[in-house]
């Protein structure tokens, strides 16, 4: 790896972490995905810094390319990042089952009392009607 293509890397992956971090910090990005991002730009700065490296895990995972380990290793980054965003939508989906329900009762409550208000203020109406007649 060439030392400009280095340089570039790093300070691509700087950016991203000041990125990751600001979005973190205005609650854009949850905080559990702001650390698994800012880890696989770290482990992608680590590589960028030392290159050989990459090459040392690669044959010590038994990868004879070091493409192919960044390749699997990317594989599974995907693989856990889409299980953990299926595992929270089906929380959201569930909190939304939980929060809709509530509010058909509530709304159900809401529509009882205004028909006993409505009952209570016709009664009313009639009781001074009634009395009004009377005192006349």
């Amino acid at each position: 790896m060439s030392p400009r293509l280095q340089i570039i890397i790093i300070v691509c992956m700087m950016l991203a972490i000041f990125y990751i971090a600001r979005r973190v910090a205005q609650r854009r990005l949850d905080f559990r995905f702001g650390i698994f991002w800012s880890l696989v730009v770290i482990g992608i700065m680590v590589f960028a810094i030392w290159p050989g490296l990459l090459l040392k895990v690669s044959l010590l995972l038994g990868i004879y390319d070091p493409v192919n380990m960044l390749s699997f290793v990317g594989l599974i980054l995907a693989i856990f990042a889409i299980f953990s965003l299926m595992m929270e939508v089906t929380k959201q989906g569930e909190q939304i089952k939980k929060l809709t329900q509530e509010l058909a009762i509530l709304r159900r409550d809401t529509n009882r009392k205004k028909k006993k208000a409505g009952e209570l203020r016709e009664a009313s109406e009639e009781v001074t009607r009634a009395k009004n007649s009377n005192q006349n």
